[in-house]
């Protein structure tokens, strides 16, 4: 018997519905499974609905989704982009979907995830496909396909158009390049490009590599990502109430996690969840990157092998009250000079008075006279009283013009190979090299405290990328020869703040300087520790 009328006008509202809103396709069609093993209808929790207000926010202004998302572990990132993808393959004619995992167990879990949905569907929202493999959904009435894929064999997504590209744990693909060279350019840009999207997910990795640098340049408003960081303490279910009369400050966990739980409110279940998954995973630099409350913390390096340790920096940049620098303190600049034969290289240039480092600038692709007119144009503006300059390489010229310039007095040069001249109290050396000294005392500096740094995800991840070792006896930094071994850039802004240290400063009357006529005031040398 045919339907009524006012049925088919219920039901096409309903498919109305269904294809435009997302969140309500999602709540009333959508099966998943959740962390004890149901089967349930998807209901977005707040890192999803996060997601997915951003993106759709974005769509609206942009036309279309470039989005990276920034992670912990476990908070259903990949769960809600199957099932957006899944939702614009089965409404549009003609459109691809396809899925890159780093791994062939990952890949597996993600299509099932996708499976699972096209088989709980209702019937009126399950187009028929005409394939239905391991790895693909294909959709005959539709002309559309729903694809995945390991990350590994490098012609991995190559071939066909792309409409909608999942990269999920981009941040362990082992050849993420050639991926980007690869895959992306399946992917229509321009004026072919409303519409599509992609969505690159990933917990963190250490400062380095493909999705580290793309999430850096999306933190600085440079390209067309935007950058998405859902933290731990959102998920609902890391809680655990503690046991009667725990007391979190009698714990060994206490000092380095109790800035992060007072700065973000996190209550004792919280903690107490946080303080078991801690002893779970052993080393703390593991659950700050696996369960990060900061973008730092998820790209952070190792903690138990970075001489700056992530608690340090968190205090740095923790008190907004801000203390002065001190009138009679030095202003204290450095330069560390990088060519601009290659573009990815940076360099650095900042300034510290006393226990204050701010105004750090990173500069990409400059020749030697334009790093002079900065390094001339920055003494000026900050009324720097000592700079000095790495003359390894290209700083040896740009130190040479600013001396012929008039700044003779004002600059010195640091060479980070030459030898240290620190002691301890026996006589022995204290560290290998000058560039080992001068981290040396900024650690010393930083664990005097209190100090202020500015607060950027770049200076905090060259702080703590460098390893140490002092088998020896002798602190000794790990060379950037080995850093790039490991993926890791140069930390350009922990040497601008480490060469500040190279030599005591003396303080320069403000109202008497002029480049090559510089008066000073004061007679006692400072590290402007005070």
């Amino acid at each position: 018997m045919p339907k009524p009328a006012e049925s088919f006008e219920g039901e096409n509202r309903l498919r109305k519905r269904m294809r435009n809103d997302f969140v309500f396709f999602a709540e009333h069609n959508l099966k998943i499974l959740d962390k004890g093993g149901g089967v349930v209808p998807f209901k977005l929790n707040k890192a999803q609905k996060f997601i997915h207000k951003s993106i759709e926010k974005q769509k609206k202004e942009t036309g279309k989704v470039r989005a990276l998302v920034l992670k912990a572990r476990q908070q259903g990132c990949s769960t809600y982009t199957a099932g957006r993808f899944y939702h614009q393959v089965i409404h549009r004619m003609g459109v691809n979907g396809y899925v890159l995992s780093h791994a062939m167990d990952t890949t597996e879990k993600l299509f099932m995830i996708t499976r699972r949905m096209y088989e709980k569907s209702e019937p009126i929202f399950k187009p028929p496909t005409r394939a239905a493999s391991a790895k693909e959904l294909a959709f005959n009435t539709l002309d559309s396909t729903y694809l995945v894929g390991t990350a590994g064999a490098k012609e991995t997504g190559r071939g066909g158009t792309i409409h909608y590209f999942h990269g999920s744990e981009v941040h362990f693909w082992p050849n993420p390049e050639t991926h980007f060279a690869g895959v992306m350019q399946s992917i229509p840009t321009g004026t072919l490009s409303g519409g599509t999207e992609i969505i690159l997910e990933s917990t963190g990795n250490g400062p380095q590599g493909k999705f580290y640098e793309l999430c850096m340049d999306a933190q600085k408003g440079v390209g067309e990502y935007q950058l998405l960081f859902t933290p731990w303490y959102w998920q609902k279910e890391y809680r655990q109430n503690p046991p009667a009369g725990w007391d979190w400050t009698q714990q060994e966990d206490y000092e380095m996690n109790r800035v992060p739980a007072e700065k973000y409110n996190l209550n004792m279940s919280q903690i107490y969840w946080m303080h078991l998954k801690r002893i779970e995973l052993t080393w703390d630099w593991l659950f700050r990157q696996e369960y990060p409350t900061t973008i730092e913390e998820a790209f952070q390096t190792p903690g138990d092998t970075s001489l700056i340790p992530m608690e340090l920096l968190e205090q740095a940049v923790s008190d907004t009250s801000m203390f002065k620098w001190r009138e009679d303190e030095p202003r204290v600049a450095a330069l560390d000079p990088a060519g601009a034969s290659r573009i990815a290289d940076r360099t650095g240039i900042g300034h510290r008075v006393g226990r204050v480092f701010e105004n750090l600038e990173y500069i990409k692709g400059k020749n030697t006279r334009q790093l002079v007119d900065i390094a001339g144009e920055y003494i000026d503006k900050w009324k720097i009283d000592r700079m000095f300059i790495d003359v390894q390489g290209l700083g040896v010229g740009v130190y040479d013009i600013l001396v012929s310039e008039g700044y003779a007095q004002i600059v010195r040069p640091c060479n980070f190979a030459s030898e240290s001249v620190d002691l301890n109290p026996d006589g022995t050396k204290k560290y290998e090299r000058m560039r080992d000294q001068c981290w040396g005392r900024m650690l010393e500096w930083f664990v005097d405290g209190p100090v202020q740094i500015p607060n950027l995800s770049e200076l905090r991840t060259d702080l703590t990328a460098p390893g140490y070792d002092r088998s020896t006896g002798r602190l000794k930094l790990e060379s950037k020869r080995d850093m790039r071994k490991r993926g890791i850039k140069s930390p350009d802004g922990g040497d601008v703040l480490a060469m500040t240290f190279t030599d005591k400063v003396r303080k320069t009357l403000r109202n008497n300087r002029d480049r090559g006529k510089v008066v000073t005031d004061y007679d006692e040398l400072s590290f402007g520790l005070y």
